[in-house]
């Protein structure tokens, strides 16, 4: 998931510049722009949104993996307590 993460924002960036380059001449005057520019910015734009957007739902709705560091040692008993705390250390 995190991959997927990775590519839609690297997508998204590339339609950002793009769209960058597309709209920053038309302050200078410049209205005419490649069509392969146009596709790219628009696709980059919302196919990168879509992919980041569907790879972050998908890592949200995943089960969480198991924690295996925190294991209980199971050779030792485990310790008895009463309703006031653990046992004093000479009794049992």
């Amino acid at each position: 998931m995190d991959m997927l993460v990775r590519i839609g924002t690297s997508l998204f960036a590339v339609g950002l510049v793009a769209t960058a380059i597309i709209i920053i001449p038309f302050f200078f005057g410049v209205t005419e722009r490649p069509t392969w520019l146009n596709v790219l910015a628009a696709g980059g734009l919302t196919i990168g949104l879509g992919v980041a957007l569907v790879a972050i739902v998908a890592a949200v709705l995943s089960p969480a993996p198991a924690d295996e560091t925190e294991q209980p040692d199971e050779t030792e008993p485990p310790e008895e307590t009463t309703a006031a705390g653990p046992a004093p250390a000479g009794t049992s």
